[in-house]
Parts: structure tokens; C-alpha cells; sequence
């Protein structure tokens, strides 16, 4: 059985969480895995209560090297053939990894907008990353895209990987009844078309645009939307949709830790980032049968075929987006079938069986090639 170490900041809430949770669990009676952070937080606490190989090596600030020798102690007393990073901080901190191990990155986004709409981070943390992804000896690109980019930037071809992320269709999630979710929301629940979106309340997600064609679309006493998600544009959206006179129809949830109980009451599940990989946001709609209307960036267009899954929009574009929300709303059964396709595609190319054998696969033909 190999055995792989995983580093990753511990801060994390979006995709690469979900993305390794899952790949931990598929690969437990396949390969020897085990997560390092560096932060004690959320992340650390989920892992181990989902009975994950966890440690926290805790930094004391984010350039608090002296971690890596305890990261070198536990690779060498696992017997770890392959150390595993996820996100900045963890390719940053492997600059400063002194083991033999073959080191591999996941290219979960694109690096270069990740800190988009924070200047001081992207002054320092951006080009910092763009030069610890040049030391990994492999790469794992969850779309085809951003192996693409990643060749156009220069990164060799021949190591560099593609695997999508999978989701787990089988498990039970937490959710309340929708009579629970309309209740505890103080909500009516009224036979509108339900448009949601679960997403970071961030530039690069894109809500403006989101509400710009929600008010343009003019489906008033038609449809609702509801937004999931807390960040720092958050104030900024509830006067935006005031000032479009929209704020009786769309509704504001804060952060949500269950998901899928917004996710069950929808008509479709909306994407309207700038950039993206391969969302799970998406996924996780799908696992409810529900069709993507996503923007067409990043491996949204490998994971949702237009009119076979839902329908993509170029991103930014209020008007696409707009008559798209209302092409929804006049097509209702329309939609219910895509949903229903959708979920049939992940469960046949997106599930966590498969992203856990293309990972094992090419651990070993990493470890076959060496360095």
C-alpha cells in the first residue's frame, strides 16, 4: 500500500476542503493518507470527527519554517513515498521541505486570481505561490483547463495530471424539511421558481452581476433568489439590491452550514464566479437533481453541457445571464429534466470511487517515473 502526506493550510472552507475530505475517504483502504495543517480550526475539528488521519503542526505565523522539520519527522515515520500539498500556504511552506519524497501539488484554482479583491495579499501571497509551483515535481489539475493554463505558463506537460473532483452520492446529508428551512428563514413559502446560489460573498464570485440580471429579468411576483454565503462584499449586495428594488425578492441566508436544505427547496443551482475549477457548489446541486446555470469559466463546461445539464452564460454578462434566468422560469419541466440528467452524469464520471482510483493510478506511475 503507498503511502501519500497530505499538507494544507487548515483554514480552508471552500472547495479544497470538500475536494480532500472526499479524496481521504476514497482512498482509505487503498492508500496509507494522512492530512498535516497548520491552522487548528474548523477544518482540523470536521476531519476528525469524519475519523480522518489528522494532525495540526500549528505555524505561528505564516512564515514559521521551523514546522516543516516536524512535517519531515512525521513523512519519514510514515514511510511516506509522496508528499501532497493543497493551496498557497502549503506549496509555500514545501519550499522549506528538506525530505526525498516526489512532491505533488493540486491546482485546485488559478493561482493567479486567488487572492482577487485583497491588494495586500495579492502584492505578497500571489507571486509567492508563483514561485513555489515552479520547485513540485508533479502536478494534479482538477480540469483540463487549468492543465492548459498551466502549460501556457510554462509548467511541463508531460507532469502534469487531470482528475476531477468527486462527490459522494451515497452519503445522507443534514437538512432541514423545507417546511423547516422556509420556517426558520421566516420565509413564505409561495409556488415561485427558486433561483440560489451558495458561494462566498466574494468579487471573484461575481453576486453583482447575479443581481444586475435578476433585476433585469423582471420575473417580479415569478421567481425568488436566495443567497447562501457571508464575505466581505456582503453589505455592499444588500445595497445593490435595494438600489435595483429587488430586495422583496431575494433573500440573504448568511453563511450555511447545511446546504442542502436550501438546496432542496431550488429550481436551479447558479455559478456566476469569474473564475473557477471544479466546483463542488455545482456537484452538490446535482446531488439534488438540480441543473447548473453557471458561468462559462474553468471546468464548468466539462462538468455542464449546455441544454443537456443546465445552461452557461458568459461571465460578467448581465444580459446572457438574464435571459437565461428567464428561459428558466418559462421552462420549468425543462429544467427538472436536465437536473435529473445532471445527476446521472456525476454519478457515472464525477463520483469519489472514480476520483479516488485516478489519484491511486497515477501515484503510481509518479512513483514508477521518480523525479
Amino acid at each position: 500500500m503507498r503511502s501519500v502526506l497530505h499538507l494544507i493550510s487548515g483554514g480552508d472552507a471552500g472547495g479544497a476542503k470538500t475536494h480532500l475530505f472526499a479524496l481521504m475517504q476514497g482512498l482509505k483502504d487503498h492508500v496509507h493518507a494522512k492530512i498535516i495543517c497548520f491552522i487548528r480550526d474548523t477544518f482540523y475539528l470536521e476531519a476528525r470527527d469524519l475519523g480522518i488521519d489528522i494532525e495540526a503542526i500549528e505555524q505561528k505565523s505564516r512564515f514559521d519554517m521551523a514546522v516543516m522539520k516536524k512535517v519531515s519527522q512525521e513523512a519519514k515515520a510514515m514511510g511516506a513515498e509522496i508528499l501532497h500539498c493543497h493551496g498557497a500556504r502549503a506549496n509555500f511552506n514545501a519550499l522549506f521541505y528538506k525530505g526525498d519524497q516526489l512532491k505533488v501539488t493540486t491546482i485546485h484554482s488559478d493561482y493567479k486570481l486567488d487572492f482577487k479583491g485583497n491588494f495586500l495579499k495579492q502584492m505578497i501571497f500571489t507571486p509567492l505561490n508563483s514561485l513555489a509551483l515552479k520547485q513540485f515535481d508533479y502536478y494534479i489539475a482538477v480540469t483540463e483547463n487549468f492543465k492548459d493554463m498551466l502549460v501556457e505558463r510554462g509548467f511541463p506537460k508531460d507532469r502534469i495530471f487531470v482528475v476531477y473532483n468527486g462527490i459522494n452520492l451515497e452519503a445522507q446529508e443534514d437538512k432541514l424539511s423545507r417546511q423547516e428551512f422556509f420556517s426558520k428563514y421566516k420565509i413564505e413559502d409561495k409556488p415561485y421558481f427558486n433561483f440560489g446560489i451558495v458561494a462566498r460573498l466574494d468579487a471573484i464570485k461575481d453576486h453583482k452581476t447575479l443581481l444586475k440580471a435578476f433585476a433585469q429579468a423582471g420575473l417580479k411576483d415569478r421567481a425568488r433568489l436566495f443567497i447562501a454565503g457571508d464575505g466581505p462584499e456582503r453589505e455592499d449586495l444588500h445595497n445593490l439590491a435595494q438600489s435595483l428594488n429587488i430586495l422583496d425578492q431575494v433573500y440573504f441566508l448568511g453563511e450555511m452550514k447545511d446546504p442542502y436544505s436550501l438546496y432542496q427547496v431550488l429550481d436551479v443551482n447558479l455559478l456566476t464566479s469569474q473564475s473557477e475549477s471544479f466546483p463542488y457548489a455545482l456537484l452538490e446541486g446535482a446531488k439534488e437533481r438540480l441543473p447548473g446555470l453557471a458561468s462559462r469559466v474553468g471546468g464548468i463546461p466539462e462538468m455542464i453541457r449546455p441544454n443537456k445539464e443546465g445552461l452557461l452564460f458568459k461571465a460578467g454578462d448581465v444580459k446572457d445571464l438574464s435571459e437565461a434566468m428567464v428561459y428558466c422560469v418559462d421552462h420549468p419541466e425543462e429544467m427538472r429534466t436536465m437536473g435529473d440528467n445532471f445527476y446521472k452524469r456525476v454519478k457515472e464520471k464525477f463520483s469519489i470511487q472514480s476520483m479516488a482510483q485516478d489519484h491511486e493510478k497515477i501515484y503510481e506511475e509518479m512513483i514508477r517515473r521518480g523525479k
